[in-house]
C-alpha cells in the first residue's frame, strides 16, 4: 500500500471515530438492558399480603384475608382471585427493555411523575409482602403505541429511583374497586315477576301485579274512581327491579344496622319467591339491603328454570370459597333464595 493511500485510510478511520463519539454524546438518555422489572417477584407470589393501587382521583386496596383475596376499602368485599392472580403473574414477568431518562422535568412526558403532582397521570402500585415488606413500588405511566409491538410496552418508575424505564408486559391494575369485583347482584326475569308492593313512609302503598305469566305487564292496583294511570310503562317498569341488577358501590351491612328504611318494596313471583329490599339513607348516598324467602302459598306456576337463573349459578359456582351450588336443571326456588341470600345477606348496595 502506498504512504498516500495509507494517509487517507487513517483519516478516514479518525473520521469514523470522531463521528461515533459525537452520535454518543448526543443519543438520548438510553440504555438496554433486558431483564425483568422485579426478577424476585415471581418466586414470592404467595407471600403477597397487600397491593395499593392509586392514581391522583382513585385508590383500591386488595388484600389478602384468610387466603381470600379481599378489596380492603370496600369492607374487604370479595375480588375476583383470577383477576388478582393475573395482574400479580404478569407483573412478575414484565421485561425491562431500556432505561430512559432520569430528569424530572421529563416525567409528566412519559406519565411518570409522582401522583402527589396535580394532574399526573401516573398510577402507583405498590405490592406488600406477609412480613411486611416492600416487595414491589412502582409508578406506570403512558402505554407506548405502536401496531407491531409483540407486547404492550410501558413506561415506569419505581418509586424513589430516578431512572424512568420502558417495559414490556400486562400491567393491568385498575385503580377503580369495581374493576376487581364481580358486582352482579340477582338477576330475576320480570315474566316472573306477578307482584310489586312499595312501601313508603306515611304514604299509601304503591301496588302493581299481573294475573298471570301470559300478560306482559303490570297494572296499578286501587287505582281511585275517575283516575287514570299517565304512564303504564312506568309501572310495568317494576318488574324489572331484580334484572341484571349490579351494584355501583358496596358496604357492609353492618353499616346501616339500626338505620330505619325510608322504603321498603317487595317482589313477588309466580313461583313463590319473595324478594324483600329496604332503602336506606348513608353516606350521602341510598344504599340498598336485598332479602330472599321462598312462600310456596304463594305459587301460581312452578319453576321453570330461566336462563339468568343458569346464570346466578354458574356464577356462585365459580365463586371463591363457596359452596358448589347444584345445576341449574336440578334446582328449586328454594335452592335459589339459599343461594342468594349467602351473596347478599352481609353487604347493602348502591344501585347506578
Amino acid at each position: 500500500m502506498s504512504s498516500r493511500n495509507l494517509i487517507i485510510v487513517i483519516a478516514t478511520i479518525v473520521v469514523v471515530v470522531a463521528a461515533w463519539k459525537t452520535n454518543q454524546q448526543n443519543a438520548p438518555e438510553t440504555e438496554l438492558i433486558a431483564d425483568r422489572l422485579y426478577p424476585e417477584l415471581i418466586d414470592a407470589l404467595n407471600d403477597i399480603s397487600r397491593v395499593s393501587i392509586k392514581t391522583v382521583d382513585n385508590s383500591t386496596e386488595l388484600a389478602r384475608l384468610d387466603n381470600q383475596w379481599v378489596v380492603a376499602n370496600r369492607d374487604n368485599f370479595p375480588a375476583e382471585f383470577s383477576a388478582v392472580k393475573s395482574a400479580l403473574i404478569n407483573l412478575a414477568e414484565v421485561i425491562v427493555i431500556e432505561q430512559k431518562t432520569s430528569k424530572p422535568e421529563n416525567y409528566p412526558k412519559i406519565g411518570v411523575a409522582g401522583i402527589e403532582h396535580e394532574g399526573s397521570g401516573s398510577l402507583l402500585v405498590q405490592i406488600e409482602g406477609t412480613s411486611g415488606s416492600e416487595l414491589a413500588s412502582i409508578l406506570i405511566g403512558n402505554e407506548r403505541s405502536g401496531n407491531n409491538l409483540p407486547a404492550p410496552n410501558f413506561y415506569v418508575r419505581k418509586l424513589n429511583e430516578d431512572a424512568a424505564l420502558l417495559v414490556e408486559g400486562d400491567l393491568d391494575f385498575a385503580d377503580d374497586p369495581n374493576d376487581w369485583m364481580t358486582t352482579d347482584i340477582a338477576n330475576v326475569a320480570a315474566k316472573r315477576v306477578q307482584k310489586v308492593t312499595i312501601n313508603r313512609t306515611d304514604e299509601t302503598p304503591i301496588i302493581a301485579s299481573k294475573a298471570s305469566q301470559m300478560e306482559t305487564v303490570l297494572s296499578l292496583e286501587g287505582i281511585p274512581t275517575g283516575s287514570v294511570v299517565t304512564s303504564r310503562s312506568s309501572i310495568s317498569a317494576f318488574g324489572g327491579l331484580l334484572l341484571n341488577l349490579k351494584f355501583e358501590n358496596v358496604a357492609a351491612a353492618a353499616k346501616v344496622a339500626g338505620l330505619a328504611p325510608r322504603t321498603i318494596a317487595e317482589v313477588q313471583t309466580f313461583d313463590g319467591m319473595v324478594a324483600t329490599l329496604e332503602q336506606f339513607d348513608y353516606q350521602e348516598d341510598i344504599y340498598i339491603r336485598f332479602r330472599f324467602a321462598f312462600n310456596p302459598d304463594i305459587v301460581i306456576a312452578p319453576l321453570v328454570v330461566p336462563e339468568a337463573l343458569a346464570a346466578t349459578l354458574e356464577t356462585l359456582n365459580k365463586t371463591e370459597g363457596s359452596a358448589p351450588v347444584k345445576a341449574a336443571e336440578e334446582v328449586s326456588v328454594e335452592d335459589e333464595v339459599a343461594a342468594l341470600n349467602t351473596k347478599v345477606s352481609n353487604w347493602v348496595y348502591a344501585l347506578p
